[in-house]
């Protein structure tokens, strides 16, 4: 009956989200008609016509497509274990996280947009759109993972200590478990930082066989339904990571953070 009761509740919600996206093109609709310039805002018929008749079946689009997934999806891996390695470095002492604690707050604040130009001082513009996720996902993932270090039990640690069990399985006995939650959940949340920091970077280094060099050109041309058309590429591609990614959270972690 759990079962059921849940089933329905998931049926419950995704109707309603569907009927929020189905609200908003209706919205978006009715301000095309009202605006009447497509150069402004093009209405949804003809921006959906462009995206399946126009990108979909171009050998651009499949090129943009995996250019831009294989190139965030690295850097949103290195600043994953980047974050990780370090927020491990910094529980080992207060020295370490406190000479660590200028940078990572410096990251969080400094826009992409400053990154990118001085990235483009020290690296070549194709390489953008992995470094700069990849700076972007880390302090997300090493502040969480800290606070989930912090967070351990320390009667748990106490035991530990007390029946001489070794670090390494202190590690995965007990830092593991109680720091998965907030890897994962920082992890789900960090997958659309790396795609909206990924592709500014490919619109501002100029990419080439990009989704990022895709967008510059449609805003350079005044093509307004493409450029609307690859923002809800974009939006679609970001949304699939993400659920890939909260499938991994309840392969990992079935009963949630």
């Amino acid at each position: 009956m759990k079962i059921n009761n849940n089933k329905y509740k998931n049926l419950i919600h995704v109707g309603l989200y569907g009927l929020s996206i189905a609200l908003w093109i209706v919205i978006w609709h009715f301000l095309a008609l009202h605006i009447g310039k497509e150069v402004f805002l093009p209405a949804p018929k003809k921006v959906f016509t462009v995206l399946i008749y126009d990108l979909l079946p171009s050998e651009t689009f499949r090129l943009s497509i995996l250019s831009s997934l294989s190139n965030i999806g690295y850097g949103f891996l290195i600043g994953l274990v980047s974050g990780l390695a370090l927020a491990m470095l910094a529980s080992l002492s207060f020295v370490i996280e406190a000479f660590l604690w200028f940078p990572i707050n410096v990251i969080k604040t400094v826009p992409v947009a400053s990154f990118v130009i001085l990235s483009l001082l020290w690296i070549d513009s194709k390489d953008l759109a992995v470094f700069i996720p990849a700076i972007i996902v880390l302090p997300t993932i090493y502040v969480s993972v800290l606070t989930g270090i912090k967070e351990t039990n320390n009667k748990l640690l106490d035991m530990a200590k007390v029946f001489k069990i070794s670090y390494a399985k202190r590690i995965f006995s007990i830092y593991i478990p109680n720091c998965l939650p907030y890897f994962l959940s920082a992890s789900s949340l960090a997958v659309g930082m790396a795609w909206k920091s990924g592709v500014a970077a490919e619109v501002i280094g100029l990419a080439k066989n990009t989704i990022g060099n895709e967008l510059y050109k449609s805003k350079l041309y005044f093509m307004t339904p493409e450029l609307f058309a690859w923002t809800i590429v974009i939006v679609i591609l970001s949304i699939i990571c993400e659920l890939f990614i909260k499938a991994i959270i309840k392969t990992f972690n079935p009963k949630g953070a």
